[in-house]
């Protein structure tokens, strides 16, 4: 075979288009120039090589770390496991290194792989991720000059790229071949700079130190970058990468350390259409610290995808959006590895179009399987999320109290994942619940049940002795089943067992018996005699405790002047009012039972608006209530100044009974991220565009930033702690009941007729 040593990238490409890339090789410099003056006559467009060439070049990448991603999924791909990667950079910022130990590259598979795009040599290679053979060219665009010197258990090779024509776009690279030497004892004289041989035709730098086996490829940078500003970038395109599989250091630094502040939380088998093969797991995996950041991160090999600060879009996974939210603003980070089998875009920025689909189902029954199988179980993340998790299962317990149906399994497997197959439910006011059965289901909290016997009425309590007893993980369901049938207590009034009774903990359901628990599998509710108690020192047993409580308090308050108000029921006629200050809710409704209670809670709200506006150094805006005005299933709204809130949403009513009835700590936290909600929509009504200010990324930044200001100004004393308002705005009250949705509806209408 001829040795080449000069040539064009667009020759390359143009011979192999016309299938002349073989004959092209073996020829001689004459014949080259023959060859290529052939096909561009039979070509129908004569620039067509450069203008595929420019397009893969010049649209690959929307950052400088798209370019660097794919010189570190190339180093992968060629090093063995836990190889050492390095990445280097001069201190002028103009020039970066990564070299890889890995099998190095030949001769040929530098013109025939390397150089030609849209031909990879990693096919069929079952570990390796490349498989478009464009992602070299995309370091083009940032650095136009390469130098890549490369070695194989049998030879090395220098490559030097340089561009032609003024630029960028570039209308052309050359690229120069040339042998190394074999290693030598003596070592060799320091190389110049990627860019010499453009600069000065004819002058080829001093060949480098040949080493190995393995590839260094150096770029001569367009724009310089500083080192910590390398760091980041090598971080954020393969600091997930496990070190088992390659250690990658940036000048000197380990940069990929995060993996190891995660673990696996959840896998689903991946299958791809049309065949429905499975080609993989997904993986998802949870943590937080240094390097792992509080949002999705959908990688492969440990290399970025893709990110996403909100994990799961559309109304229809509004659960699941909620929950994500809620792990993410505590500091939790969540991770999606793809499988090798998952083809990606060219940019790989995302998921290839044939793909998408059954990854997102995927992600969504991994995020289900995690949120069941795991997280609610994880004490760390319980007390991290705090009252926000709690909030999302106050919300079902409320739901389950009204009687409302909850028939929505979680999917447990991948062929389980068609969206079709499932039927809303009311369980929360969205009606997009998925898997709000699986949280009901799911046994979270630690119980003791007590069986004393059946006596008869009047007959005194089996002695001690006597009980018998076991340890249960149960369920939600089987815990409102036993608050149904008055017996279930909290763990505190449990009586004294002894220590030699103890038992594992199981899972039984209600009126098991211990010896045979399989034969009353199913059974409905307690036996006679059997007491169920809670152990209330977990976050979500507190939560369902508060729920309980408050749902007993307000029956016990209640005056018979001021009844509470009965639920809606699902689907239930709206009740609209029109937005109304608190004074003139007073005047025009004041017949009405509960209204000086809605009053009572508007103070409350205003003075959460006045804490969030001194500590943000905002303006206080005008607090409204209203009703069904904007859909029932809406807490509050606002106009851009004013918030409003909907006096007739079961979770706005839940929030401020619990708040008004006592202290409660959760409920209040809660009203408080409502109204946090509702001004970052006021902070950011006059300057962002509105599909901004409406939930996105700088909505949700804007909303955590208000979040830490006000709590900085609480503990600083700065801003007065709003709860203690609470005993100030309950002053006079009779009750604590809220004025029943329909009645206040009646009231407003008639004024309204009267006017």
């Amino acid at each position: 075979m001829t040795q080449i040593s000069y040539g064009l990238f667009s020759e390359l490409l143009l011979v192999r288009i016309h299938g002349r890339a073989e004959a092209y090789l073996e020829a001689s410099s004459a014949e080259r120039l023959a060859l290529v003056a052939a096909c561009r006559s039979e070509a129908t467009v004569p620039d067509l090589a450069q203008r595929i060439l420019s397009r893969t070049i010049y649209a690959q990448a929307s950052s400088r770390i798209g370019p660097l991603r794919e010189l570190l999924q190339n180093a992968l791909d060629a090093s063995p496991v836990g190889a050492r990667i390095e990445v280097r950079s001069t201190e002028d910022g103009r020039e970066i290194s990564v070299t890889d130990q890995g099998r190095g590259m030949t001769r040929t598979e530098l013109l025939t792989d390397l150089l030609v795009p849209f031909r990879s040599g990693k096919a069929g290679e079952l570990d390796a991720i490349g498989e478009h053979g464009i992602g070299f060219f995309s370091a083009l665009e940032i650095a136009p000059w390469i130098e890549v010197v490369t070695a194989t258990a049998s030879g090395g090779h220098r490559l030097l790229v340089a561009p032609l024509g003024a630029g960028p776009r570039h209308e052309d690279f050359s690229w120069t071949l040339l042998p190394l030497p074999r290693p030598s004892s003596t070592p060799s004289p320091p190389s110049a700079p990627a860019g010499d041989h453009a600069a000065r035709p004819g002058r080829v730098p001093a060949p480098p130190r040949r080493p190995a086996t393995g590839t260094s490829v150096r770029l001569s940078l367009a724009q310089p970058i500083s080192r910590p500003a390398l760091a980041a970038e090598i971080a954020a395109a393969a600091g997930l990468v496990d070190p088992a599989v390659a250690r990658i250091y940036v000048d000197g630094a380990l940069v990929n350390t995060a993996r190891a502040r995660l673990r696996r939380a959840a896998e689903v088998p991946l299958r791809l259409p049309p065949s429905g093969d499975v080609c993989g797991a997904l993986e998802l995996f949870v943590g937080r610290g240094d390097g792992v950041e509080p949002q999705l991160t959908i990688t492969q090999k440990g290399l970025t995808v893709a990110t996403r600060v909100d994990p799961f879009p559309g109304p229809e996974l509004g659960l699941h959006r909620e929950l994500a939210r809620t792990i993410t603003a505590a500091g939790f980070g969540l991770v999606a590895e793809l499988p090798l089998g998952v083809p990606l875009n060219k940019g790989r920025s995302a998921v290839a179009a044939s793909a998408s689909a059954a990854v997102e189902a995927a992600l969504i029954a991994a995020f289900e399987r995690f949120i069941l199988r795991d997280a609610l179980y994880d004490r760390e993340l319980l007390r991290a999320v705090d009252h926000r998790l709690s909030s999302v299962l106050d919300r079902l317990v409320h739901a389950a109290l009204l009687g409302e149906s909850i028939m929505i399994a979680s999917a447990q497997a991948a062929d389980e994942l068609d969206p079709l197959a499932r039927t809303p439910t009311v369980a929360a006011p969205e009606q997009v619940i998925r898997f709000a059965g699986g949280l009901l289901d799911a046994p979270l909290f630690r119980s003791i049940v007590v069986d004393a016997g059946q006596r008869p009425p009047g007959a005194p309590p089996a002695p001690l002795g006597q009980l018998h007893w076991r340890g249960a993980a149960l369920t939600l369901r089987e815990l409102l089943q036993a608050h149904r049938a008055g017996v279930l207590r909290p763990l505190e009034g449990a009586p004294l067992l002894p220590s030699t009774q103890a038992r594992s903990t199981a899972r039984w359901p209600l009126g098991a018996s211990s010896a045979a628990p399989e034969t009353a599998a199913g059974a409905p509710g307690a036996r006679p005699g059997e007491l169920v108690y809670l152990a209330l020192d977990e976050p979500l047993a507190l939560a369902f405790w508060r729920r309980l409580a408050t749902e007993g308090a307000a029956a016990q308050h209640a005056q018979p002047a001021a009844a509470a108000a009965p639920p809606r029921p699902p689907g239930a006629a709206p009740c609209p009012m029109p937005r109304t200050s608190r004074d003139l809710l007073l005047k025009t409704a004041a017949a009405v039972p509960g209204v000086r209670a809605a009053a009572a809670a508007m103070t409350i709200i205003e003075r959460l608006d006045a804490a969030i506006s001194e500590s943000a150094d905002l303006p206080t805006s005008p607090i409204w209530a209203h009703q069904d005005l904007y859909g029932p299933d809406e807490m509050a709204h606002t106009d851009g100044s004013g918030i409003s809130v909907n006096l007739a949403s079961a979770r706005v009513r839940a929030l401020l009974t619990a708040v008004l009835l006592r202290d409660d700590a959760v409920a209040f936290t809660a009203l408080t991220d409502l109204l946090l909600h509702e001004k970052t929509h006021v902070s950011l009504a006059s300057y962002v565009p509105r599909p901004m200010a409406e939930h996105g990324t700088s909505f949700y930044r804007r909303k955590d930033w208000m979040r830490r200001r006000l709590l900085a100004a609480i503990a600083s004393g700065a801003v007065v702690d709003p709860i203690r308002w609470l005993a100030v705005a309950r002053r006079g009250l009779v009750s604590s009941a809220l004025p029943a949705p329909e009645e206040l509806s009646r009231a407003f209408q008639g004024a309204a007729a009267a006017a």
